[in-house]
């Protein structure tokens, strides 16, 4: 089953995705979600195109760790690109 979460892609880096500065994530119907390692998520950020018309930046993959040089920032869990 694929997890919808909110996701702020400010926090791309590479292929790495910061998902949470805690162990839990926002789904789109705004619950918590508790994460773990291996979750398949499909991460999503409302945003605008040139026109300013509604548009998506969606990323998904599966939920790892975050890596040292991210959690020195504050990252506890990163979605890892596919």
């Amino acid at each position: 089953m694929t997890i919808r979460i909110r996701a702020d892609f400010n926090g791309l880096f590479g292929d790495l995705l910061c998902l949470s500065h805690s162990h839990h994530g926002v789904t789109e119907s705004g619950e918590y979600h508790e994460f773990v390692e291996g979750d398949i998520v499909l991460a999503f950020e409302p945003d605008t195109d040139d026109d300013g018309s509604p548009a998506y930046l969606v990323a998904s993959g599966r939920v790892v760790r975050s890596p040292s040089e991210l959690c020195n920032n504050g990252s506890v869990w990163s979605l890892a690109i596919d």
